[in-house]
């Protein structure tokens, strides 16, 4: 459910009052006299905290960064052991390396999400942080996973960057752990193109990360940018005025898009029903999650490979599943766990992860289609596996 498909004028005019309202300024930071008292990045960053009711928002250069920013606020280091899901986007454990911490990586369960269950088999004394992923939009349980986590006294970075504008019982993602990352890449809810952003409630957590993201700046609101206080290091990982200014027009469009993409999805499950013969839906862990994607499985190898064809002559096509799912299944990341911890019986190691998604089909949802496009699918799909 990408935001490019509904960009258009109220992004270009957003882009044009940087030059007719602020003389071009694109920097987040000082050039008071010219930008006529706009700060884009941090009107983003209001807004953004005030429609999902959390307390600090952060903007930043990518999701990929706003993992590293935080990690490194929380003080995550060299033999750190980070656990996460062995289906997720490879920046996940990419981060987790860079860092020079160690990725433990755990299976999924039937709702393509960490499996709580592995999650606490795999905690050790060097246990540092716990990433679950809300992949393609549907939330991990989140309250099995805080539960496991508070008992070990572990924190938990919420990865929702597939799950921008979801929620889990009620809540919105971005709001049930200690720090949450999101991504607008183009591909995502919302795009500002690339960017992302990081939201928490612990206030000096916010303040650590701000100042890494800024060469260390504090902001001091008493000193001049160039004598500015700094009491840590950091790197230069700010959103500029730009992104912000199309992610503030494409956050007015979110609700559309929700309503939208849900419509859609409906149509196909109303149509399939839960349970047909031969696939099982699988993404029903909440009744209120993003309806970004629709993932079932197809336990015969040869039906499952019609549905594939099919949807590609139709238009839909698959999201992840199986198309992109060497950079999505931490099985097929020899380049990066050859010679690690996590090469231990590398071909077996989440086999039950690799049986689950080499036998699964995931269909995008996307805004601008019918939803008779998805009614005529989901019937094409029930006589394919009917035959």
């Amino acid at each position: 459910m990408p935001g490019w498909e509904l960009i258009g004028n109220e992004e270009k005019e957003a882009l044009n009052e940087i030059f007719d309202e602020s003389n071009g300024v694109m920097f987040a930071h000082g050039f008071g006299h010219l930008r006529n008292g706009r700060y884009r990045v941090r009107e983003f960053e209001q807004k953004l905290a005030n429609y999902f009711e959390v307390g600090n928002v952060l903007a930043t250069t990518s999701g990929t960064m706003a993992q590293y920013i935080a990690m490194r606020a929380m003080g995550i280091g060299p033999g750190d052991e980070v656990i996460t899901q062995a289906f997720t986007f490879v920046a996940t454990v990419e981060t987790i390396l860079e860092i020079g911490a160690i990725p433990v990586v755990v299976d999924v369960d039937d709702s393509y999400n960490m499996d709580p269950v592995a999650l606490e088999s795999a905690i050790t004394e060097n246990t540092k942080l716990i990433i679950p992923v809300h992949m393609l939009g549907n939330p991990c349980d989140m309250d099995s996973i805080c539960s496991i986590a508070k008992r070990h006294n572990i924190p938990v970075m919420e990865d929702a960057c597939e799950a921008f504008g979801g929620k889990y019982n009620g809540q919105w993602v971005g709001g049930l752990a200690d720090v949450s990352i999101f991504s607008f890449d183009f591909a995502k809810t919302i795009t500002t193109g690339e960017g992302g952003a990081i939201f928490t409630d612990d206030s000096n957590l916010d303040q650590a990360m701000r100042a890494f993201h800024d060469h260390g700046h504090e902001n001091n609101p008493s000193l001049p940018r160039g004598l500015d206080s700094r009491t840590r290091y950091g790197l230069n990982l700010r959103m500029n005025e730009m992104q912000a200014a199309v992610g503030i027009a494409q956050l007015e469009k979110l609700e559309k898009i929700r309503k939208l993409n849900t419509s859609n999805r409906d149509a196909f499950i109303d149509e399939m029903g839960d349970l047909v013969d031969g696939l099982v839906m699988r993404r029903l862990n909440s009744p209120d999650e993003l309806a970004d994607t629709i993932i079932f499985q197809i336990t015969c190898h040869v039906k499952r490979q019609e549905v594939i064809s099919y949807l590609g002559e139709c238009g839909l096509g698959t999201k992840n599943l199986p198309d992109a799912i060497d950079w999505h299944f931490a099985g097929t990341w020899h380049h990066m766990f050859d010679g690690s911890a996590n090469n231990s019986d590398y071909e077996n190691k989440w086999s039950k992860t690799e049986n689950l998604l080499r036998s699964s089909v995931s269909i995008p949802i996307l805004c601008l289609n019918d939803p008779r496009k998805y009614t005529a699918a989901a019937k094409k799909i029930k006589e394919i596996i009917g035959k």
